[in-house]
């Protein structure tokens, strides 16, 4: 057995962590940034050193036994201990945490921007690798080619942790300046009358939207113009257009309030009270291989972002001349 022993290298040992972490061969060798024939080699070199299965191949992946489970504190010391004489061989800090994040665009823009500077739970601070919103978000979260993500809606999935950031509670009708539909008394009925652009999160289903739904429940027309995950699209399109854009979230703020040729009404008082239209919720996705440190930060980190951002929107509100809030239209009797 000490023989063998000799060929567990830290090349080695650091697959069998990151079979223990991300149960999955493929996200393991993304992570090493190598081959999966490489790690194949590797998870039987270390079955016949030590002389045990170590994983169980399931459906998402290889589930480690109980051996694998009791010596991975063990192979995690020596490997940091490893890191350790070459970090005092090596004259220089500690390099950042590259975290990995796939998310909507509104929180990209804003939110995402300020992790770096705020999470300092983690030695050298984290450095935040961006990713677009696909429909491959999900499963490359499962396999743990994916750090973490943020969407509405939670992931079953024994390798994900899903964290509640909060409620949506903020919605907008964008148009252009001067649009009719900015001096509505009844908004939400006379948005109707145009055709809308929606913002869609749901790419691989194609999910409708919380207003195509209350349309059709009140056998209402609706004319969509267009479906996109790109808010600085929706809004480019209203601004030279007679549609008008219907937007969800304080943080989607950011894209149509300072603009010069589109202006908003905030109708979050009329879509909270009016019954049929459904509100969200936003999560933060996290793959139970990254820090737990690091996953309570980021949500921390995210969730005052989003208070504040709702916060400033209360504020704006505020501020905004009669015109901007309209009234209530009565809801028809049942």
């Amino acid at each position: 057995m000490l023989k063998k022993v000799s060929r567990l290298d830290y090349y080695t040992l650091q697959v069998f962590i990151g079979l223990v972490e991300l149960k999955s061969g493929s996200a393991v060798a993304e992570r090493l940034r190598t081959t999966q024939s490489k790690v194949s080699r590797s998870l039987t070199c270390l079955r016949e050193v030590l002389e045990d299965e170590l994983f169980i191949r399931q459906q998402y992946g290889f589930e480690p036994n109980q051996v694998a489970l009791t010596i991975y504190p063990m192979v995690k010391t020596i490997v940091e201990q490893y890191d350790k004489i070459v970090a005092a061989t090596i004259d220089k800090g500690a390099e950042p945490y590259q975290l990995c994040v796939a998310t909507y665009e509104q929180w990209s823009l804003m939110a995402m921007n300020c992790v770096h500077n705020t999470c300092h739970c983690i030695e050298g601070g984290v450095s935040i690798n961006i990713q677009p919103w696909t429909d491959k978000v999900n499963q490359r979260l499962c396999q743990g080619k994916v750090d973490c993500s943020i969407s509405t809606e939670p992931i079953n999935h024994p390798m994900v942790n899903n964290f509640k950031l909060g409620d949506i509670t903020h919605f907008f009708i964008v148009a252009r300046r001067d649009h009719p539909i900015l001096t509505s008394d009844d908004p939400l009925a006379q948005m109707f009358n145009y055709h809308i652009a929606l913002v869609n999160t749901h790419l691989q289903e194609q999910e409708p939207h919380p207003i195509e739904l209350y349309a059709k429940a009140r056998q209402i027309e609706i004319r969509v113009a267009l479906k996109s995950p790109s808010l600085r699209m929706l809004v480019d399109h209203v601004s030279h257009s007679e549609d008008i854009a219907l937007l969800s979230s304080a943080m989607s703020m950011s894209y149509f309030e300072n603009r010069d040729d589109v202006d908003y009404l905030d109708i979050s008082r009329i879509w909270l009270q009016t019954r049929d239209l459904e509100t969200e919720s936003y999560y933060l996705h996290c793959h139970k291989g990254i820090k737990p440190e690091l996953a309570n930060c980021l949500r921390r980190v995210l969730t005052e972002k989003l208070i504040e951002m709702q916060a400033h929107c209360d504020q704006v509100a505020q501020e905004r001349t009669p015109l901007a809030q309209p009234s209530i239209a009565p809801e028809p009797s049942a």
